[in-house]
């Protein structure tokens, strides 16, 4: 991503002093060092590590930039390979390795030679995301498409490195999932030089190098036509690093990084043969190649101290995936979630048959890959053929994987018994906790004299009630009813079932019985005010007013400025990939809300299962339409946004507004396999120098808005307020005043901002976009309420089955996987890859040491502990209770089946 940055670049240094010397000189100092002394570095070893930073389209469209990777990177390191015996290249990812192969498959024992010589690397993840856009199991999957895949397609090679240089970000967990990937070494750039220890909150790590930024260890090195000019600029190098090098005992092997953006293979064979034969006579260092790998090996060592980095690093950069391209990561989190449900039933379906012939692993290998195609190089030249792609790539993704878990789905009915024959719902439940959740199904009736239902929870006989809803196509067929209710205590990983009865006109015992859907509509729908036994809502001209929760006595919202579930843009220009210091915020020019039109909300559902009310406004760029949802049996309030036919207007932003009453609360939000509670869970201070300058200046606590997975929340004196939500990213302060304390939960529904790349596109998002939220409420904090948070997203899923005659089997309501312990959370059930045994994954998010017991339906013949990528197994013991397992504080614990 480099041509804004350059063009920055050249700016800055114009304005400062004219000379690009000074970039060479103060980039690459650690913390600053003006040492003049080589002496730590006698007898020690200057590494150049070449390489060339690649994402998958930034400098070009895809296609140009496969090619050039082909003719301009790869191919002419080969040749460099072949002619010096002694050339090292190291290319940054898996997925280079894929598409050269496809091109060149007559180069592979070429490539298989030297990377057995350990002089050609490849970056052991697939490719470079975007860590936080993506969900604890799709950050998983860099590694099984990278490292995992790496080791078969080059037996006998081993990867180290995961290569992530240009992202200013880096997720909470990825240490350990790198750590227990068997993946030990992490090179990044845009952070303070240094070599440090980089710790998740369970103690794996990595030992993490960064030169500052990318390219200023050698950014007038390349430049530079003269070996004279070369060596001084490297015997600088060498005094920048070498009390800091004796200071932490490292061995004396520094690295020094040629790379930029779509850089060329450069040997330099001349400056190494006049360097290395006076380096022992005037006590310097040797020149020589190398692989990431071999020098985080020699600065891997027990006598030397490291600086520690705990936490997450937000990403200053969000604003490039989630706001700007809001159908795309929309598309993008209905695939993971769909693929972990795929898996995880396929594997049921597996056991159950007692034969994994017909395990969908093709499909599914797929679709992951699909599913994380998309780095980070949103944009860029052709960027909207880029973003297009990545788009269609997620789309394909969640194809793919709603077929095979639709197709898994329907092979496990065929094993439930049933009583009698007739028309039966089954209910799927893709989350590892037992819940009680609403479910929406809709029943095809094309041609039936019947259309009013009853359901009948099949293990009690007794009706549920039900309403009927806004219908919606299913099977094929668009003349269908849908109807809503509340499933309760949906076994975790199972499924319960229900029967649907027809309700017949007539009398019973004299009293006419009639069908209960739709309910009148009485006074109270009408009414500003309504409550239930959990919440007291008042609405407002344009949102809620008030939510009073009755458990709490307490009100939940403060609506002078904003109203709950309230719509508002303003300005919002930025770049994404080009914001340094800190997010570029958003302004108050253009503002507008709502509520300043003072629109009217109308009742369109009232029934026993839920009453929604409705509201419709034109306002400048876009119609909003929003409904706000109260359940009779459920604790929450659920919001649904449409924005429809926006404009395209440039440099403006919708957010909603969950204005709490609260001041200074405490914020947390789910992050990939993990929660980072703010202020608490981030890196310390500021991330530090990139380019000469203190450019990642903010303090790291203080970054706003957030990456988000499934939930965020705020707590203050024992009340807590989570929201589930549907998109990316979240911001918790005051837009329109920084300075305000009170809380401000803000889902960013979605940004028209621009490219960076100085020949990009913009991200205008025209049309229609879609939006859900659910807000609920609990004494305590973020962890009374963090597995109600999953579930608007991964949903119950409904079967309409008919059972044309009783039948044994399974049981009526079952469960096929779990845990005893509300912390742990199991992410995925697989088959494993090598073998027909099934692989589960488990997390603690709570910071809790738990002895907890792994519930599989399936028969046990043995368990292992494996890494995340399913090697180096372990034995455990195996209860007669069940599977025992220990799961440390925030570990990722990975288990083999057999």
């Amino acid at each position: 991503m480099s041509f804004f940055k350059r063009n920055f670049l050249f700016l800055l240094l114009v304005f400062s002093c004219h000379s690009g010397f000074l970039y060479a000189q103060t980039n690459y100092r650690p913390h600053g060092s003006k040492n003049t002394s080589t002496a730590y570095f006698k007898n020690g070893t200057v590494n150049f590590i070449n390489s060339s930073h690649q994402d998958i389209a930034w400098m070009d469209s895809i296609g140009a930039c496969e090619v050039w990777r082909d003719e301009n990177m790869i191919t002419p390191a080969l040749a460099l390979m072949k002619s010096n015996p002694d050339y090292c290249f190291s290319v940054e990812d898996a997925l280079s390795l894929r598409e050269y192969l496809a091109r060149h498959p007559d180069r592979y024992d070429d490539i298989l030679k030297y990377t057995k010589e350990g002089r050609l690397e490849w970056g052991a993840t697939y490719n470079m995301p975007y860590e936080s856009m993506y969900d604890g199991e799709a950050l998983i999957r860099q590694t099984y498409l990278g490292k995992k895949w790496l080791k078969k397609i080059l037996p006998g090679c081993d990867f180290l490195t995961d290569w992530n240089e240009d992202v200013p970000g880096k997720a909470l967990q990825m240490s350990q999932i790198l750590s227990k990937a068997g993946i030990k070494y992490l090179y990044i750039s845009r952070h303070e030089a240094g070599i440090y220890r980089w710790y998740s909150p369970d103690g794996s790590n990595v030992l993490m190098f960064t030169p500052g930024h990318y390219d200023a260890s050698s950014y007038n090195f390349r430049a530079t036509k003269s070996d004279t000019a070369r060596e001084r600029m490297v015997l600088d190098y060498i005094k920048a690093w070498s009390v800091y090098y004796g200071a932490n005992k490292f061995r004396p092997a520094l690295p020094i990084l040629i790379d930029a953006d779509w850089n060329k293979p450069s040997d330099y064979r001349a400056l190494f043969q006049g360097w290395n034969q006076k380096a022992g006579t005037q006590g310097l260092p040797s020149l020589k190649y190398a692989i990431a790998a071999d020098v985080f090996k020699k600065l891997d060592a027990p006598r030397a101290t490291y600086e520690t980095l705990r936490g997450e690093r937000p990403n200053v950069w969000l604003y490039i995936h989630g706001p700007t391209h809001e159908r795309a990561l929309t598309a993008s989190r209905k695939a993971n979630r769909t693929l972990v449900a795929a898996e995880i039933f396929s594997a049921v379906d597996a056991t159950l048959r007692k034969d994994f012939t017909h395990y969908p692993q093709s499909e599914l290998t797929t679709a992951w890959e699909k599913a994380i195609y998309a780095d980070h190089g949103w944009g860029g030249k052709h960027g909207d053929m880029t973003d297009l792609t990545f788009r269609t790539k997620f789309e394909e993704a969640y194809s793919i994987s709603d077929k095979v878990l639709q197709r898994s789905l329907e092979d496990i009915v065929q094993q439930i018994g049933f009583d009698k024959k007739g028309r039966s719902l089954v209910i799927f439940n893709p989350l590892s906790k037992e819940r009680t959740d609403k479910v929406e199904v809709s029943v095809k009736v094309y041609g039936q004299d019947t259309l009013s239902y009853k359901v009948v929870d099949a293990v009690s006989g007794k009706e549920v009630p039900s309403q009927r809803i806004e219908s919606r196509p299913a099977g094929g067929s668009d003349e269908t009813i849908t109807l809503c209710f509340v499933a309760e205590k949906v076994p975790s990983l199972g499924y319960k079932t229900y029967t649907l009865q027809p309700y017949v006109a007539g009398f019973s015992k004299g009293v006419p019985v009639a069908p209960t859907q739709p309910s009148p509509v009485t006074a109270e729908a009408t009414a500003p005010v309504y409550e239930n036994k959990f919440y007291k809502i008042e609405l407002g001209a344009g949102g809620v007013k008030s939510i009073f929760d009755k458990e709490l006595h307490t009100e939940l919202l403060k609506t002078d400025k904003l109203l709950g579930g309230e719509i508002f843009q303003l300005q919002s220009v930025g770049n994404g990939a080009g914001e340094f210091t800190d997010v570029q915020p958003v302004t108050m020019e253009g503002f507008e809300k709502v509520s300043q039109y003072a629109p009217k909300w109308n009742c369109i559902e009232f029934g026993p299962v839920r009453k929604t009310w409705e509201l419709v406004q034109q306002t400048q760029f876009a119609t909003i339409r929003e409904t706000v949802t109260l359940y009779e049996s459920l604790k929450q309030v659920d919001f649904k946004a449409d924005i429809l036919g926006f404009s395209g207007e440039r440099y403006r932003e919708y957010r909603m507004a969950f204005p709490l009453n609260q001041t200074d609360s405490r914020v947390a939000y789910e992050v990939p396999m993990g929660v980072v509670e703010v202020g608490k869970d981030e890196i310390k201070g500021a991330a530090g120098f990139s380019y000469g300058v203190q450019d990642y200046s903010a303090t790291c606590s203080k970054v706003h808005p957030r990456e988000v997975q499934d939930w965020f929340n705020a707590s203050k004196d024992s009340v807590s307020v989570t929201v589930s939500s549907s998109v990316a990213v979240f911001d918790w302060v005051d837009a329109s005043d920084a300075n305000n304390r009170q809380t401000v939960l803000q889902p960013i529904l979605f940004a028209s901002r621009k490219s960076c790349h100085g020949e990009g596109n913009y991200y205008l998002q025209p049309g229609n976009h879609h939006f859900e939220f659910s807000l609920t409420s609990s004494p305590g904090d973020w962890k009374t309420t963090a597995n109600t948070g999953k579930q608007q997203n991964q949903p119950l899923r409904a079967l309409v089955i008919d059972v044309p005659q009783a039948r044994s089997g399974l049981p009526l309501s079952y469960s096929f996987a779990g845990t005893n312990s509300d912390n742990v959370l199991i992410t995925t059930i697989k088959k494993s890859e090598d073998e027909n045994s099934i692989v589960m994954r488990l997390v603690d998010m709570q910071g809790k040491k738990t002895d907890a017991k792994i519930d599989w339906f399936g028969a046990i013949n043995g368990v292992t502990r494996t890494n995340i990528i399913e090697e180096e197994d372990q034995p455990m013991k195996k209860a007669a209770a069940g599977i025992m397992l220990t799961v440390p504080p925030y570990s990722i614990e990975t288990i083999r089946i057999r």
